[in-house]
């Protein structure tokens, strides 16, 4: 099967006509009731103006007919008069939201190009892959920009991609929430304009409109304004100003016909009766026009409910994985957070600690300095691990949030791409750190313990690493700098170093046993003074401990625990990904 056959002619002309229809919608968020029994249909091959007041529900609306809100909805919805499955459903609709998040550093190119590799079919070659973004780039004026990453984008070449990347997987039905909100009256008459170029084409389009400029309207076929979760109007722009005028409303001239209308939604207590008028007018006309329909309807909660995972997807799990591991691990190297100041900073700050506490391994006088050596050297990976990723991984998190909504892959695919994507970063900045630190102080040049260390600090790495994805998908960017910090402090507390186990008060001893700092430094010092090493060196006349075994007595550490401290680090990191997935699940059923 060649390309060709595989997918329609990039941009086509929808051939099917496609038109929603929504009946009796009702949604409330807490006491208050946003939508009442709100019904209306969208046409294909027309572009819908949703207009009204702030607070109407327009956002809520479109929030529902895309599929993006669930929870709490009764209604029906239909396209072409029947119920589909909601996977099909979201598949034909696509949601451009007000502020789409972006991937900061992927070009413009690049961004479509991942949107193809995840939203295609896997028959869809390469070829005709790049053949579509080069055409939804030429479509949408893109070309001076897209080799731009998206964070040196202007706020229209910023709607202008958010336009294309719904474009990728040709939907019939399109809807914009406020896409000219932020920019100025040329750019909003471009966003437009294309999209009313994509009506003509055969889609449905609508996009809720914050006050328009009479140019602006013009572009527009039909309107539907929103009052207080109600339909007040629904029809041809040009019917507007007439059927205002047969319940009362007349507008002056060379007024505009947004701002007439938004006056009256504004104000309806000045004449109530005569915008209940248009309320019940509209309610009429809309059953009337659905009664035509079926009446073998179902609601899309419980098709949801009842659709198969196996037919959402357009491409398998492995796919989605690979494009993902793809896709992550080269936003990390352009983020020079995550990289560069990384790496560097593993590499000055073991230069530091190295030069600080040089040759102290192996003398018998500076065993507190050495000992001191090894909680810092844990401090300065758990910090510099977690905070690196709880500052960019909140940022992300927006992306997957709609990504997901769009049916571009499961949680499970986003999950393991980016574990894999951002491991190798990590172990190469604590193996660098390790390695230079570790020689410098003079820790026992044995290859065996030079492992073992390695694994210790490793495993704190990893750990430090899922700590700081936890807490960046729990709490927000402006919270969880915050949160890391002061949640770090008391596992340091109980690591054994500040205060002895047998110092502690008896209700404080169990701590010591969830805190992985105690882990890790035991497990260091178990490398460093176990292991049958029997004497250090002395530099000065008598050493008290010289003898390993008086260090370990001075610790309050039992011998031969290191497989122990392994095991303790290594059910921390399984307990931290398991809290990551079930964090991401719950933001998502939290944005239901």
């Amino acid at each position: 099967m060649n390309s060709e056959e595989t997918v329609e002619v990039v941009i086509p002309l929808v051939k099917t006509i496609t038109n929603l229809t929504f009946r009796n919608l009702s949604y409330s968020a807490g006491q208050k009731q946003l939508l009442r029994n709100i019904s209306g249909t969208l046409k294909s091959g027309r572009l819908t103006a949703i207009l009204g007041p702030s607070g109407a529900g327009k956002s809520t609306l479109l929030n529902i007919l895309s599929g993006f809100k669930t929870q709490g909805v009764s209604g029906r919805i239909l396209i072409n008069n029947e119920a589909v499955d909601c996977h099909k459903y979201r598949q034909l609709v696509a949601y451009t939201e007000q502020d789409v998040p972006l991937l900061q550093n992927l070009t413009v190119r690049e961004t479509l190009h991942y949107v193809a590799d995840l939203k295609l079919s896997k028959n869809v070659s390469y070829i005709h892959k790049t053949k579509i973004v080069n055409d939804i780039v030429a479509l949408l004026g893109l070309q001076k920009c897209s080799h731009s990453q998206a964070k040196t984008l202007s706020g229209g070449e910023r709607k202008r991609l958010s336009i294309g990347l719904e474009l990728v997987s040709n939907p019939k039905i399109m809807f914009f929430d406020e896409p000219t909100s932020g920019l100025d009256s040329v750019a909003s008459y471009q966003v437009i304009s294309y999209m009313r170029d994509l009506a003509r084409q055969g889609r449905c389009v609508a996009t809720v409109v914050h006050q328009p400029s009479s140019e602006l309207l013009e572009l527009f076929d039909d309107v539907y304004i929103v009052v207080d979760g109600r339909c007040m109007y629904q029809g041809s722009l040009d019917d507007l100003i007439p059927t205002l005028e047969e319940v009362g409303f007349t507008c002056p001239p060379y007024y505009n016909r947004a701002d007439f209308v938004l006056k009256i939604a504004s104000q309806r207590t000045d004449d109530m009766d005569s915008v209940e008028k248009l309320i019940a007018r509209a309610d009429t006309a809309i059953n009337g026009y659905l009664e035509n329909g079926s009446t073998n309807l179902e609601e899309c909660n419980n098709l949801m409910a009842e659709s198969r995972a196996s037919a959402q997807y357009p491409i398998a799990w492995w796919r989605q994985f690979v494009v993902l591991v793809r896709r992550t691990a080269l936003c990390t190297l352009r983020n020079i957070t995550l990289t560069r100041f990384r790496l560097l900073g593993h590499l000055l700050f073991g230069l530091t600690i190295g030069s600080v506490f040089y040759d102290v391994g192996d003398d018998g006088a500076k065993v507190l300095s050495n000992v001191s050596c090894l909680i810092l050297f844990l401090m300065f990976i758990v910090f510099a691990n977690a905070m690196t990723v709880v500052l960019t991984f909140p940022l992300e998190m927006a992306v997957f949030v709609r990504e997901h909504k769009s049916n571009y892959y499961p949680v499970s695919a986003y999950y393991c791409s980016k574990l894999v994507a951002d491991f190798p970063l990590m172990l190469a900045g604590v193996s660098c750190f390790q390695l230079i630190v570790y020689y410098l102080t003079g820790q026992p040049n044995e290859t065996d313990r030079v492992v073992a260390f390695w694994g210790i600090c490793v495993l704190f790495g990893w750990l430090a690493q899922m700590y700081g994805m936890v807490a960046g998908s729990v709490f927000p960017l402006d919270v969880s700098p915050f949160v890391v910090p002061a949640s770090i402090i008391p596992a340091v507390m109980f690591s054994g170093f500040f205060i002895r186990y047998s110092e502690l008060l008896t209700a404080f001893r169990p701590l010591t046993y969830v805190s992985y700092f105690r882990y890790g430094f035991e497990g260091l010092a178990q490398v460093a003074y176990g292991f049958n090493r029997t004497q250090l060196g002395c530099s000065e006349m008598f050493c008290y401990y010289r003898k390993t075994s008086k260090v370990m007595e001075m610790l309050q550490m039992e011998p031969n625990r290191y497989w122990y401290d392994v095991a303790g680090l290594s059910v921390w990191v399984a307990v931290l990904h398991v809290l990551l997935y079930v964090s991401l699940k719950v933001r998502l059923r939290r944005n239901r």
